[in-house]
């Protein structure tokens, strides 16, 4: 709506001191007090108006809120149980406030839909599943990296689009591979005659050890679940059918920062790159200097000049028998012996070790991660699968796949569409059909037809909306909270619409209300004795004498133009070297610290100096004012305040006429002795 809104997520009540004023006639204050009196705070009615009914839990909601603390003093329950009373005459105001708002029909302008439902949008957010799941994929995965995994694979491959007999096929293999592997047959042996992973035929799958995100999401999901030597059920990914064995699992071991300086052989049996390797390691022992070392012998030509260095790594990002030896390492400063991997002999030196950081200083970097690499399909299942644990969902398998069939089967001889009413699931009073679903679809891509994975992702991707949608309209219902903010975000929004209508853009526009409130209030306004004066402010004095000279006889204020050439003349090389200050000046008002000066001369006209925190002042005071009764038009924004609070006190006071507030004095009783220090 309009700019001057309080940004969202800030409460509105807390903005009620600013807003309401504590003005009004006192409520009604119903029954004697009974100090045995105990009370179930969500059925206790606090005050009733016309027909609004304020139980006690609302009202100490926003209490506790939004309730100024007092930490200059500590609070005596008489203190306490004034507080209450001040802040529960807000709070009266502010409701009724809210009900003119509503009888106005306030709430039916579009402007107010508009606003609401942005805000609403927006604090839903992170109360929602779908960023719960997010959350809960952050927590699982900083949990997973205090872990490494071993684990063996055989994977049997199926594109993404396969037909779901190939798929079947796929899942036979991969199942009856497990059960000879259960029944004892070498599991890497079956690795290199069956898998489709190339690295088979060399490491029987063996993957080594990985971490989270190291593996896509639903391989290291069964990975970390599975124990250790157990072999897990087929798991699908986008690679195909996986069966997993998990070997070992152990600690995280963290991370490394070495260096190494690395020897190339010149052929496959180069037997010389190794005796160089050794000789270098030997002279190493013996005290050679490393970056010495480095420079002359290592052939890593991207690490060579920063003396070999390595970014930080750890399990899984380096080839195994280098990563192995750079974590046998254990202090600073130890050298390892040469190491062979693929690129050639390596000796490493320790620079650093790191353990895992905290969850709040990894958070950023994880939750781009879980982002990225937990594909958005996949969050999107375990959405699902926590929404139907949190809701009361109920499927129809039977016909979810007459649904699903029908849209990829589509003209075939043997289909016929199904019902448009036939139910596909509930969730607590809400029943979705295969209408709903066959609408959507057609949504999506204006034609009942598809192949049978699209079917398969089209209902799926229906179900995910149509239970997210259902949580967000039924969020207010199931979150407290939530339902707390939303209500008193609406309230604040009729709030300052009423407030506009009643007593702010009526004070503005109503001259001649604001004329005749003036007149009536005119000795309020009254001018103390006051001083025009223009105030020289210099960095030296010898730059004071200098402005004074350019200046010459001031004999009145001088003109904008002439201070502002004068500044910029003085200023030019040193910022702040010479300052113009000029006005009138009031008896006891607050100053600027410069230009309290002004109350260390005497109030005569006159020439007068002053010399104050390592500046110079030159005061001139031109004429001394009299006391006399202020001008409408010379303090207009102060006389429209004090009018838009003379307009809320009354609007405040025909609101308790008109609908007659009662307080159960027992009830605010029972609330201070909850909030007794």
């Amino acid at each position: 709506m309009t700019g001057n809104r309080i940004v969202p997520g800030v409460s509105w009540i807390a903005c009620l001191v600013l807003l309401l004023g504590i003005g009004g006639c006192a409520a009604t204050k119903k029954s004697a007090r009974n100090k045995n009196a105990d009370y179930s705070l969500n059925e206790a009615v606090l005050f009733t108006s016309a027909a609004d009914t304020v139980f006690a839990d609302e009202f100490l909601y926003v209490y506790q809120k939004n309730r100024i603390q007092d930490t200059a003093t500590e609070r005596t329950p008489e203190s306490q149980r004034e507080a209450m009373e001040e802040y529960l005459e807000l709070y009266v105001n502010f409701r009724l406030k809210v009900k003119a708002a509503e009888e106005a029909d306030l709430q039916r302008r579009e402007s107010f839909k508009q606003e609401l439902a942005q805000y609403r949008e927006q604090l839903a957010k992170p109360y929602l599943t779908e960023n719960r799941v997010t959350e809960q994929l952050i927590q699982e995965t900083y949990e997973r990296m205090k872990q490494e995994v071993r684990a063996a694979h055989i994977l049997i491959e199926v594109p993404e689009n396969a037909t779901a007999q190939d798929t079947l096929k796929a899942y036979r293999l991969a199942d009856s591979l497990r059960v000879l592997a259960q029944n004892g047959a070498s599991f890497s042996m079956l690795a290199e005659q069956h898998s489709s992973d190339p690295s088979a035929a060399s490491n029987g799958g063996d993957l080594g050890y990985f971490s989270a995100l190291q593996m896509v999401y639903p391989f290291e999901k069964v990975a970390y679940k599975t124990s250790v030597g157990s072999i897990s059920e087929p798991v699908r990914t986008r690679f195909g059918y996986h069966i997993i064995k998990i070997k070992d699992k152990r600690s995280s071991q963290g991370k490394v920062k070495v260096a190494h300086i690395m020897i190339r052989p010149n052929s496959e049996n180069d037997s010389a790159a190794y005796q160089k390797a050794r000789q270098v390691h030997q002279q190493l022992l013996t005290g050679a200097d490393w970056n010495e070392m480095v420079e002359r012998f290592s052939e890593d030509v991207t690490t060579k000049s920063q003396g070999g260095e390595l970014p930080y790594f750890g399990t899984g990002n380096m080839i195994e028998s280098f990563e192995n030896a750079a974590f046998a390492l254990k202090n600073p400063g130890d050298i390892s012996s040469p190491v062979e991997t693929r690129f050639g002999w390596h000796i490493i030196r320790l620079i650093d070790r790191q353990g895992l950081d905290s969850l709040e200083k990894m958070r950023p970097s994880l939750e781009r991660q879980v982002e990225r690499n937990i594909q958005a399909e996949v969050r999107q299942e375990e959405m699902v699968s926590t929404l139907k644990q949190e809701s009361d969902y109920q499927a129809n398998k039977a016909n979810i796949a007459q649904a699903v069939y029908f849209l990829h089967a589509g003209d075939q001889a043997e289909s016929t569409e199904p019902d448009r009413g036939a139910v596909l699931f509930a969730v607590a009073d809400t029943t979705l059909e295969i209408g709903n679903f066959y609408d959507f679809v057609q949504k999506k891509q204006e034609a009942l037809s598809a192949d049978s994975v699209l079917a398969h992702q089209l209902y799926q991707d229906f179900e995910a909306e149509t239970l997210l949608v259902y949580e967000k309209d039924h969020l207010a219902d199931n979150n407290e909270e939530y339902r707390r903010i939303l209500q008193e975000y609406r309230d604040g929004i009729l709030l300052f619409d009423i407030m506009e209508q009643k007593v702010w853009s009526k004070a503005v526009e109503d001259s001649t209300g604001l004329k005749q409130y003036f007149e009536n209030h005119r000795e309020d306004y009254r001018w103390q004795e006051r001083v025009e004066a223009t105030i020289l402010d210099a960095q030296s004095q010898t730059i004071l004498e200098e402005a004074k000279q350019k200046l010459g006889e001031i004999n009145g204020p001088v003109s904008e133009e002439v201070i502002s050439e004068t500044e910029g003349a003085f200023n030019q090389d040193t910022p702040l070297s010479l300052q113009i200050h000029q006005g009138k000046y009031e008896r006891g008002e607050e100053r600027t610290s410069v230009e309290a000066v002004i109350d260390q001369v005497t109030w005569k006209k006159g020439m007068y100096s002053q010399a104050k925190n390592n500046r110079f002042y030159h005061i001139l005071i031109h004429d001394v004012l009299p006391p006399k009764l202020k001008g409408l038009d010379e303090i207009r924004g102060i006389v429209i305040a004090d009018y838009q609070n003379e307009l809320d006190r009354q609007w405040i006071a025909a609101l308790r006429e008109k609908y007659p507030v009662e307080i159960n004095e027992d009830v605010l009783q029972f609330l201070g002795q909850q909030m007794e220090p």
